[in-house]
């Protein structure tokens, strides 16, 4: 009984191994997520950090995983999702609406990506403000630029004083 339980259990983890994806994770100095960047350029590039590490944000909107959608255009989708009949939130531009998208990602849910069972009104997206995301303030302003820079959108975030600390 004893080896069976350890062959299952080498099985399971030979699988985690193999197939289960890594989420890429960046030593990244305490100072950079609370020091506001210098400049548009390190805002940009710490959100792409962000993007591809802590926020996990690559695990499920990545061309292949087909967990949720691409966000590359997201900066220019928004004005559209703002007036679709579905979209339940209260964003009056591109900036507000993917802030929102991040913390309540349930406002709107393109088609096709909802919880099974929910017509497409729930999210399985967290809140990256909280639970293991727990991305704060700054890093998600920066992600946010991030973002209105791979759109080619000028870059409206404010990575300074009371907003970045706020929102």
């Amino acid at each position: 009984m004893t080896v069976f339980g350890l062959v299952v259990i080498g099985i399971y983890t030979l699988f985690a191994v193999v197939y289960v994806p890594s989420i890429p994770t960046e030593s990244h100095d305490e100072d950079s997520a609370t020091r506001p960047p210098a400049s548009e350029d390190e805002l940009v590039l710490l959100g792409e950090k962000i993007f591809g590490g802590k926020g996990a944000c690559a695990l499920c909107h990545n061309p292949t995983g087909g967990r949720a959608p691409e966000l590359n255009n997201i900066a220019v989708e928004a004005n559209a999702r703002i007036k679709d009949k579905r979209y339940k939130g209260g964003a009056k531009n591109a900036e507000e609406y993917v802030y929102e998208s991040m913390v309540r990602p349930s406002a709107f849910v393109v088609a096709g990506y909802g919880v099974a069972g929910t017509n497409d009104t729930a999210s399985p997206m967290p809140d990256v403000s909280g639970g293991a995301i727990g991305l704060g303030g700054l890093e998600i302003k920066a992600v946010m630029a991030f973002l209105q820079k791979r759109a080619g959108v000028p870059v409206t975030v404010i990575a300074h004083g009371k907003e970045a600390a706020s929102k």
